[in-house]
């Protein structure tokens, strides 16, 4: 009985000290949007500045890292994004606060079936279904983001910057999503759990 009292307070403290999902707006998921064709001018990414940086926290702490994109456009029409579709390459999943053999022993890891599988689900891909005007340089995105072969439509608040010309040169986002939507459903050890809710804050520079 004194044994099992301590077990339970020792995993309430730990849960107390739980480390928190980043501050960040929760982005709003549902099922896939129908995709429409949008009209606008194509302009491409730039791969070598644009990336997705991502934040998962556990009870004992938190890692985070980048994803690089594999390929990605927009469609601008009158100064205003109206579409886009953008391609990650999951084999380039990176933890940034990890060196060494822990570095690449998360990474290894991160690349499993217990998360991302990218043997088999090797992309990812978010393709823009709706683009509403916020206020200032906001619009709220809506999209479809597919991971392991899962669809979902997910809807953001992302920020835009312009260049002299008036059209949009770089657009940032901060949110979370809930990994288990999309199948990532590993626990992580009993004493030290992963939070569901992951941190993807995308910083996309437009050629």
């Amino acid at each position: 009985m004194y044994r099992t009292t301590l077990t339970l307070v020792f995993s309430a403290t730990l849960l107390g000290y739980c480390a928190e999902a980043p501050d960040a707006e929760k982005a709003q998921t549902g099922d896939a949007s129908q995709e429409m064709a949008a009209e606008g001018t194509k302009k491409d990414i730039d791969l070598s500045a644009s990336k997705i940086n991502w934040i998962g926290t556990k009870i004992t702490g938190q890692h985070n890292g980048t994803i690089q994109l594999k390929s990605g456009h927009i469609l601008v029409n009158d100064g205003a994004i109206t579409g886009g579709e953008f391609v990650m390459d999951m084999d380039t999943i990176t933890v940034l606060d990890l060196t060494g053999e822990m570095k690449q022993k998360l990474e290894k890891h991160l690349r499993d079936t217990d998360f991302f599988e990218i043997a088999r689900f090797p992309e990812s891909r978010f393709v823009i279904t709706g683009i509403e005007p916020g206020q200032g340089d906001e619009i709220k995105v809506t999209g479809n983001l597919t991971m392991r072969d899962i669809t979902k439509s997910v809807s953001f608040t992302a920020n835009t910057e312009k260049d002299a010309d008036g059209n949009p040169s770089r657009v940032t986002a901060d949110f979370n999503i809930d990994r288990q939507l999309w199948g990532i459903v590993y626990k992580g050890k009993q004493d030290d759990a992963i939070r569901d809710e992951v941190n993807l804050a995308p910083v996309i520079v437009i050629k």
